[in-house]
């Protein structure tokens, strides 16, 4: 990380600023801003799947991208001035009961559809969005595994391991069927990036009680079906890398912690 290098944590530069910052992340944390990755990914898919009935073998398209981020700057004023503030999108930083669960399911479909929808198809492809359902309740039930961050040491743990096989096991299940009925539906995005990712709770299946399988099932998924959806439309490119290096910056002169982050911390519980 180039701030880091700049900046490092011994440095006058580096203590001078971190109030600023702490003050900054303070507000990004009751805000939910990390919150808006999985959000937007949504949003995203339901518009990339539009793109693919309307034209298969559609790849790196920048049309419509004004109409792309006008979708995702309306979704993320109703996110920070309704859903958040009454706690409706707490994907990861709670364990969720079933009722939330599936509330947090019926708000994904509601994204899914909203992206969907476009001037030439005003109601959603109802078949289509089922796979990513699936796909999004797998990654939903890894994230009944919250992480936190011993500030101390720099490291994220979890200290609740229990029915960690049961979750796992219907995450993969889960993230396996969507494939099945993505490659039944000849959707490569959903098809391909969903075969990538059953790596991820399968290994946690395997490898219990690992924080990196953990961190890696938390975020890799995410990583991949947005980086799959980018493939189709580039644009979400931007938004998804302004909200991720600002995270990171402020995070870094908060904790002197690089996080978001592709690296795992190699603890044994």
């Amino acid at each position: 990380m180039i701030v880091a290098r700049l900046f490092p944590k011994t440095s006058k530069n580096y203590k001078y600023v971190q109030p600023f910052f702490k003050n900054l992340g303070d507000a990004m944390d009751s805000g939910g801003w990390i919150r808006l990755f999985s959000f937007w990914t949504l949003i995203v898919a339901g518009i990339v799947l539009n793109m693919d009935f309307e034209n298969r073998y559609v790849y790196w398209n920048w049309s419509g991208w004004e109409y792309g981020l006008l979708k995702l700057l309306i979704a993320s004023i109703v996110y920070f001035y309704f859903l958040n503030p009454n706690n409706l999108w707490v994907i990861g930083s709670k364990k969720l009961n079933s009722q939330e669960i599936g509330f947090h399911v019926i708000v994904a479909f509601i994204l899914i559809s909203y992206g969907n929808i476009s001037t030439n198809s005003l109601i959603p492809h109802f078949l289509g969005i089922f796979p990513y359902l699936l796909a999004f309740l797998s990654f939903l039930l890894v994230f009944q595994f919250p992480l936190e961050l011993d500030q101390e040491k720099g490291v994220w743990y979890h200290s609740e391991w229990s029915n960690t096989k049961l979750y796992f096991s219907l995450s993969l299940f889960l993230i396996i069927l969507s494939v099945v009925i993505g490659i039944y539906l000849d959707d490569p995005i959903m098809s391909t990036a969903g075969a990538v990712t059953v790596a991820f709770p399968l290994v946690g299946l395997i490898w219990p009680n690992h924080v990196r399988h953990l961190q890696r099932a938390r975020f890799f998924p995410l990583f991949t079906f947005a980086m799959f959806l980018c493939v189709r439309a580039p644009w979400f490119l931007i938004p998804l890398c302004l909200l991720f290096f600002v995270i990171r910056t402020i995070n870094y002169f908060r904790f002197g912690i690089v996080h978001p982050s592709f690296g795992v911390d190699f603890l044994e519980e």
